[in-house]
């Protein structure tokens, strides 16, 4: 990041760190996940090269609270969130890890927390009563039956299921619940244990605003019962991001944002960016930042903002991005003579392009007919066919006793 340094010095922006009011949850320090590639370089030889999916990637997620992890598509929101859940394998993940302080090991991640995959595993002929009592009878041990149900009808109205405890689970060929109700069931088959962390990769991908609205209120309240929620999610609605209480933004494995979503505004203006009028600042900031992405900078001084508040250089006129495409210049009018109307030759073609003519015509230079010119032979008529022939033949009455032939035949 050295090569940011030739900035003044007045271009650094303070940026806030660990609020003054954490109570406790899962903090992480310079994660970094690094895999091997192969590649062929320009001899046509493989080699090996090192890439980091998570470049240093230092943050928290509070107590109590819904931490939603957002970024363009390969920002590596999932890899992010199965390196905290200790779903890499052990020792290719460097850095630290804490809850409430203390360090903690992947292993001891996956005995006190909860991870919801996209993709369930429910059984389509079980009620969701019986799908729940099913999964605390693997979860909850020896303890007594009684106890079991009670957790389970708790669990049930606090996922707002009441109203289909009853109802079949289901699949492609089998009425049952709808998608959002569904994926309340996956999640209340995770939760049963009482988990403190609770991690959830895309939770409303495939359900309509309505469902994931429901399903974010859902798990807004198993954050409020004292639980840690982290989640993964893309393109939420703004009632959806009314409900995440920290956000946090990657691209190319480093981290562009941490802190509240309604902060994000004056994030953008510590940049030199205002945000447009009537626009999401959060849709706005993964804007600049694929700007970026797409220019010769790149993403690194995004992360060097995040990271020390030394501003980001102005992207240029001419650096290529999804907003500063320089439009195609409009050719000068053609007439509409046939001459000007063919089609340059050579060079003077190159990067021009053919507008379709509206002008007016001569009827007699326009063919009306639905023929192809290149066709040559007779064209098909109905009132020359024969089969229309025989079927415009109607019979008449016929002597008695004498069959009538079918005109088909």
């Amino acid at each position: 990041m050295g090569q940011y340094s030739r900035h003044p010095p007045h271009t650094v922006i303070e940026v806030p760190k660990v609020p003054n009011n954490y109570t406790g949850g899962l903090e992480f320090t310079g994660l970094t996940y690094t895999v091997t590639k192969k590649k062929k370089d320009d001899d046509g030889n493989w080699v090996k090269q090192e890439v980091d999916l998570l470049h240093e990637i230092t943050g928290y997620a509070s107590k109590g609270c819904i931490t939603g992890v957002m970024g363009p598509s390969g920002a590596g929101k999932s890899t992010f969130l199965d390196g905290l859940a200790g779903r890499i394998a052990s020792g290719s993940l460097k850095g630290r890890v804490s809850l409430d302080g203390n360090d903690v090991s992947p292993s001891l991640i996956k005995r006190t927390s909860a991870y919801i995959m996209q993709d369930d595993r429910l059984f389509p002929m079980l009620t969701v009563y019986e799908t729940l009592m099913f999964a605390a009878d693997f979860r909850l041990g020896s303890i007594s039956r009684t106890d079991k149900k009670q957790r389970v009808d708790t669990l049930i109205e606090q996922l707002g299921l009441s109203s289909t405890r009853n109802t079949y689970i289901g699949d492609e060929g089998i009425r049952g619940v709808s998608g959002g109700e569904r994926r309340r069931v996956s999640i209340g088959v995770d939760i049963i244990h009482g988990p403190s962390l609770l991690f959830l990769d895309e939770p409303t991908s495939g359900l309509d605003s309505t469902s994931a609205q429901s399903v974010i209120e859902k798990v807004h309240d198993i954050a409020r019962a004292g639980s840690t929620v982290i989640l993964t999610i893309h393109q939420p609605s703004a009632r959806i991001q009314l409900l995440l209480d920290h956000l946090i933004i990657l691209a190319r494995g480093q981290l562009m944002y941490q802190g509240s979503p309604k902060d994000v505004a004056l994030h953008l203006g510590r940049m030199g960016r205002k945000v447009p009028k009537g626009e999401n600042s959060i849709e706005y900031l993964i804007d600049v930042i694929q700007e970026y992405d797409q220019s010769d900078h790149g993403v690194d001084p995004l992360a060097e903002f995040a990271l020390t508040g030394m501003k980001p250089p102005t992207l240029a006129d001419d650096d290529m991005s999804i907003s500063t495409v320089v439009p195609s210049p409009i050719p000068p009018r053609r007439s509409h003579s046939r001459n000007h109307a063919e089609r340059p030759s050579g060079k003077e073609s190159v990067g021009k392009r053919l507008h379709l003519q509206t002008g007016a015509r001569n009827d007699k230079d326009f063919d009306h007919s639905v023929r192809s010119p290149w066709n040559t032979s007779r064209s098909w008529s109905a009132s020359q066919s024969g089969f229309m022939q025989t079927l415009k033949f109607t019979p008449s009455r016929q002597p008695h006793g004498q069959k009538m032939l079918n005109p088909m035949r």
